[in-house]
């Protein structure tokens, strides 16, 4: 990644941080990454000057609200967006600088009717338009497959070179091109407007989950009333107050392969069919998912349903690891963890005795394997564990499965 630019990840969810001589802005924020947001900012010396919400999200929490109150940064969204967060209202080629940076303002119309991408420095920030592969949806919150198809034609007159970042991707892949969308991506490769329209017309696709909800949260602002705390001060509040609860929103797979002690599980998607209880318990809820994408979620469903006493613990169950804390394992699949100590293991391992056996250069096998381990130790980013995120096996378990749709028209 580029100087100046920080891609974060939240599940299928991507926000950027671009920076320049000490000011920055921040695009398409999520819900769960106030903490990583607030550490690259202090880290990096940088001032908040802006934050961008390309759209109204409808499949997950944005920071925006939260952000605005924490930092004192305008929040900027197009003129059309309905929302009581927003100070600035952007239009067609609006000029948006920080430090010696400058982007513009391209009004993309198609998924939603408020979407805007940002374009400058070689990059362009495609929002939930263009994704790698796809595009998005246009059949909800004033979407128009007309307006995709015109939005896709202009996003064709950039550069070939200009790198796309969206703010999704639903199978692991970090950005592309222009020139590869152009040459790769069917619905870019689409130059028959009647043709495009009635394929994307023709498809029947689930909406997100609770997207009606997660739509007014965004539009109000509310989400800055999810109080959020970290795992450590959610361990501590569970020892000295016994009316609070675990409650973990995984799936059962996820939760037999590992979980918290005395905590319950209720996966997302049965939340609904147990509101009713959880309000009659008297109990206080300190909601948790994986990473922290389907928790907030979760737990605005308490909330408007009566249960006030509501907490959300940041960075999900994997934060709860991070920072060393007591975990059940289950007799389920292998964590990826120990596939990728087990797959290293082994590598170095064979690495050792082929160049004993064989040839002295099957050495580099081991060096490769080690050196790959000392810089998913230092940079927190696992390469192999990546790669096994990818098969098949691996995605059944850890994917997150909210009972609907995705923003994307490929499904």
């Amino acid at each position: 990644m580029e100087k100046g630019l920080k891609q974060f990840m939240a599940g299928s969810c991507y926000s950027y941080i671009l920076s320049s001589n000490s000011q920055a802005l921040i695009i398409d924020p999520h819900i769960s990454l106030l903490e990583e947001y607030t550490k690259y900012l202090a880290k990096n010396r940088l001032n908040l000057k802006y934050i961008i919400d390309t759209h109204t999200h409808a499949d997950h929490f944005s920071l925006a609200a939260i952000l605005k109150d924490k930092f004192k940064a305008p929040v900027l969204m197009h003129e059309k967006a309905i929302s009581e967060v927003a100070d600035k209202r952007l239009k067609e080629s609006d000029e948006i600088s920080i430090g010696n940076k400058q982007f513009r303002v391209l009004y993309s119309p198609g998924h939603t009717d408020d979407t805007i991408n940002i374009y400058g420095e070689g990059n362009v920030f495609t929002g939930d338009v263009l994704l790698i592969g796809s595009v998005g949806r246009t059949d909800f919150q004033n979407g128009s497959p007309e307006s995709m198809f015109d939005t896709l034609q202009k996003l064709k007159n950039l550069p070939d070179s200009t790198k796309v970042f969206p703010a999704h991707d639903y199978n692991e892949k970090r950005s592309s091109t222009i020139g590869r969308e152009k040459a790769t991506n069917p619905f870019m490769k689409e130059n028959n407007k009647d043709l495009f329209v009635q394929n994307a017309r023709s498809k029947t696709l689930p909406k997100p989950f609770n997207i009606d909800n997660i739509i007014r949260v965004n539009q109000k602002g509310e989400a800055k009333t999810i109080e959020m705390i970290s795992p450590k001060e959610a361990s501590a509040l569970i020892s000295k107050d016994s009316q609070f609860k675990l409650l973990d929103v995984r799936s059962a797979l996820e939760f037999n392969e590992t979980h918290l002690k005395d905590s319950t599980n209720i996966p997302i998607d049965m939340l609904s069919l147990k509101i009713n209880s959880l309000s009659q318990s008297g109990q206080k809820y300190i909601v948790f998912c994986r990473t922290g994408n389907r928790s907030p979620m979760a737990a605005d469903m308490l909330l408007q349903s009566g249960i006030s006493a509501v907490k959300v613990m940041e960075g999900g169950i994997t934060r709860w690891q991070k920072e060393k804390l007591p975990i059940i394992k289950g007799q389920g699949e292998l964590s990826l963890e120990r596939q990728v100590r087990i797959i290293a293991g082994s590598m170095v391992l064979l690495g050792i005795v082929l160049a004993w056996l064989a040839h002295w250069a099957f050495i580099f096998i081991s060096v490769v394997v080690a050196s790959g381990l000392v810089f998913a130790g230092l940079t927190d980013n696992c390469l192999m564990g990546i790669l096994l995120m990818k098969l098949p096996y691996n995605k059944k378990i850890y994917k997150a499965k909210l009972g609907g749709g995705t923003c994307s028209i490929s499904q």
